[in-house]
């Protein structure tokens, strides 16, 4: 579950190479900051996009997208381009293999065969000396 503002959401994976959606691909983006908001608000309407983050550095945006094939890395990003003007692509990455995804181990079909239990903090991070 997410929390956001006071909302819970429960998600829901499935193994990507059975969803019809066998590609994943990673893009690293930038907006001027006025413009975040707004930008961030209009990916979230994009089916393709699985994860939109709001980062520091260069590429303050970082989008986790699925696609059909190889050649939609390209029309994703034209897409992007004309529906987000404000929006830079300033690097790409395709995702060979996902080997873990939410704690869970995966095999090459994207099927849980483990589990690696992320750590749950109560108090925030345990501090270091």
């Amino acid at each position: 579950m997410a929390s956001s503002r006071k909302r819970l959401w429960l998600r829901c994976d499935l193994a990507r190479p059975l969803s019809g959606w066998p590609l994943s691909a990673v893009y690293f983006a930038s907006v001027p900051a006025p413009h975040l908001d707004e930008t961030v608000h209009l990916l979230s309407t994009v089916p393709e996009v699985r994860s939109c983050s709001i980062t520091a550095g260069p590429h303050n945006v970082v989008l986790d997208v699925w696609l059909r094939s190889l050649a939609d890395v390209h029309t994703f990003e034209a897409h992007l381009a004309q529906r987000l003007p404000r929006l830079t692509v300033n690097d790409r990455s395709v995702v060979l293999r996902t080997t873990k995804h939410m704690g869970r181990l995966l095999d090459r079909d994207g099927a849980c065969v483990g589990v690696v239990p992320l750590p749950h903090y109560t108090d925030g991070p345990p501090r270091t000396a």
